[in-house]
């Protein structure tokens, strides 16, 4: 199985939750800028580019202010018309954690978070 951690972030924290991910799967977290074989710079159009030939299946894991938002069900709306199936979802709510007056600051996760998103990594790796 090839494995491929992707994160698109503005603050840093779902960054940081990808890097936890990464240290389970033993692979590098990247940009999706990083192609995994060509990708755009926003999460819906970097899903868009996948090809459900090559990408079997998808965890997605978000973060945000409060309740999962609308661009996680767009996200999965993708993967539905694409034919690739999301074997799992991980949210976080930071609560508006990582923003400041000037610009944005993240990527501090606290001990309960780095173990939930780990124990998600390890039941996503063992499907």
């Amino acid at each position: 199985m090839t494995i491929a951690i992707r994160y698109q972030t503005r603050n840093g924290n779902t960054q940081a939750f990808a890097e936890q991910i990464a240290a389970v799967a033993g692979v590098p977290a990247q940009s999706i800028d990083t192609p995994v074989e060509q990708a755009d710079k926003t999460a819906s159009a970097f899903m868009k580019s996948l090809d459900a030939t090559k990408v079997k299946q998808i965890a997605l894991f978000t973060t945000s202010g409060g309740p999962e938002m609308v661009s996680d069900k767009a996200l999965t709306k993708i993967t539905d018309e694409k034919g690739i199936p999301v074997i799992g979802h991980f949210h976080q709510v930071m609560g508006g954690k990582g923003m400041k007056i000037i610009g944005s600051a993240g990527g501090k996760l606290k001990d309960e978070q780095i173990q939930l998103v780990k124990e998600f990594a390890q039941k996503m790796l063992a499907q």
